[in-house]
């Protein structure tokens, strides 16, 4: 099952590379933080350096696909909350994580990443995207459940010829329960309507260049 997923990245990650004028290779880098048993609703408890790869296909001006691979840290204590449940648990953790997911993007307005600035009337658009991925959990038996289910939202715009810089915000949503070493207690006192699994989160500042310019930048001769 490993060598056929690493088999089918190798093949997707090589045709991107190798299709001309819609592909993209680029660095992201920002914050990882988590959602769990220990926190269950506060946005960007405890971030952690987070950074990775990305490379991506055009397929036109609004859809594109890629790979988006990230490393991280997660880390929570139950001491940095002051409700009665987190007090009396007094539970920790910290671990970090690789985390490869594909995804498929979409601009609500349409966007080139062009050669030439001065052309370029597409340069700005906000984003959401959603894949499937995978994960490996330091501290949590490593491949135990490491299907995620990735999407966020993000915008970006075209500084400089063939470059794109952008924000973007994204959640991973795990079927596993121990990323943060507490399981949630199942008896019939105890049983939550959906089970609730550990989610961790990026916010990232993203650079891409584009590997060869559009048919379009090219001077046009009559």
């Amino acid at each position: 099952m490993k060598r056929s997923l690493v088999l089918f990245l190798f093949v997707f990650v090589a045709n991107i590379l190798f299709s001309q004028s819609k592909a993209e290779i680029g660095l992201n880098f920002g914050a990882s933080y988590y959602h769990g048993d220990i926190n269950h609703s506060k946005l960007f408890y405890s971030p952690s350096l987070a950074y990775g790869l990305i490379v991506k296909y055009n397929f036109n001006k609004h859809l594109s696909a890629g790979i988006n691979g990230k490393y991280g840290k997660l880390a929570g204590s139950d001491s940095d909350f002051n409700n009665s449940e987190n007090q009396l648990r007094g539970a920790s953790f910290s671990t970090t994580l690789i985390d490869i997911s594909v995804l498929f993007e979409f601009n609500f307005l349409p966007y080139t990443s062009s050669g030439y600035i001065k052309k370029n009337e597409n340069r700005f658009a906000p984003f959401i995207f959603i894949g499937i991925g995978g994960n490996y959990i330091f501290s949590s038996d490593g491949f135990e459940n490491p299907i995620t289910i990735p999407f966020g939202l993000g915008i970006k715009y075209n500084i400089f010829e063939r470059f794109t810089l952008g924000l973007e915000w994204s959640y991973r949503k795990t079927f596993n329960d121990q990323i943060d070493v507490v399981i949630n207690i199942q008896d019939d006192q105890n049983t939550p309507v959906i089970h609730n699994d550990d989610w961790y989160s990026f916010c990232q500042v993203f650079l891409t260049y584009k590997l060869f310019k559009d048919k379009l930048d090219c001077p046009t001769y009559k």
